[in-house]
């Protein structure tokens, strides 16, 4: 059963403005180390880093809560072999999730030349 969807668009250009500062710590709050490895490793690490954040935003959007009161970190989406995007959840964020009974969480990433956009879905 779904119990919460979420949605999200960003313009690259945020995202764009601090990617070349590795040590800021918008990037270090935000994204977990494998997540910043990865996008090391991409052709294009600035649509990484927005797709990302904008699943980020997307899949807190499905539990309905205040986007404050979570740390981002504790969402992680990695690109699988396919290159399918992987939600991953820890901390507070997997707290939550556990207490509304999410035991799954789906995304969607796209982008394009300035904007990427994310849906996730929250099952049951």
């Amino acid at each position: 059963m779904i119990v919460g969807v979420g949605t999200d668009i960003l313009n690259m250009k945020r995202i764009r403005e601090v990617i070349h500062h590795t040590d800021d710590s918008f990037i270090r709050k935000t994204y977990t180390i494998r997540e910043r490895e990865q996008a090391a490793e991409h052709p294009d690490p600035v649509s990484y880093f927005a797709g990302r954040f904008a699943g980020k935003e997307a899949v807190f959007k499905c539990f309905g809560i205040d986007g404050g009161t979570i740390r981002l970190d504790e969402i992680e989406i990695l690109g699988a072999e396919t290159g399918k995007p992987m939600v991953f959840l820890s901390g507070r964020v997997q707290e939550i999730a556990d207490s509304m009974g999410i035991c799954n969480i789906q995304v969607s990433l796209s982008n394009d030349t300035d904007y990427a956009v994310a849906f996730a879905l929250a099952q049951d």
